[in-house]
């Protein structure tokens, strides 16, 4: 399988999700902006999946790169700089988490205890104790 069949596949997932008896747009939320975040993931998934997937916010630390992705993936979604901030505004079905990968556990677990499930790049973390906390906040949560 190709890199491109596999993003396109995950989107499909995605999307997938949103597509129960009645259709009800998936609430996604993005947190880490960069080239993965917005091209690999935000422009695709509007652009295949779009009656399927309501982009509800975008977050970033860095404010000029939020903005350059929310015109990059075609959005109206409103932007955010704090994590908690974008989650208890937007109330997102799902997060996707495409920071670096020594952050993604902190958003990850930030998410499962918003009651949010999470869509990670991979890795999903880079040591056994960040994949501890994970599984310790799925555990908790049941998210």
């Amino acid at each position: 399988m190709t890199r491109k069949t596999f993003l396109a596949t995950m989107a499909g997932g995605v999307a997938a999700a949103a597509v129960p008896a009645q259709v009800k747009k998936q609430r996604v939320a993005m947190v880490g902006t960069g080239h993965r975040g917005s091209g690999t993931w935000g422009q695709d998934l509007l652009a295949g999946y779009s009656d399927y997937v309501e982009m509800v916010g975008l977050c970033d630390i860095n404010h000029k790169r939020v903005e350059v992705a929310k015109r990059m993936i075609g959005t109206n979604a409103p932007t955010y700089t704090d994590l908690d901030r974008m989650l208890k505004e937007t109330k997102p079905d799902l997060l996707i988490v495409t920071t670096r990968d020594s952050t993604h556990h902190e958003q990850i677990v930030r998410a499962l205890e918003f009651g949010i499930d999470v869509l990670t790049e991979k890795p999903m973390t880079t040591d056994e104790v960040k994949c501890q906390q994970i599984l310790d906040a799925e555990k908790r949560t049941g998210r």
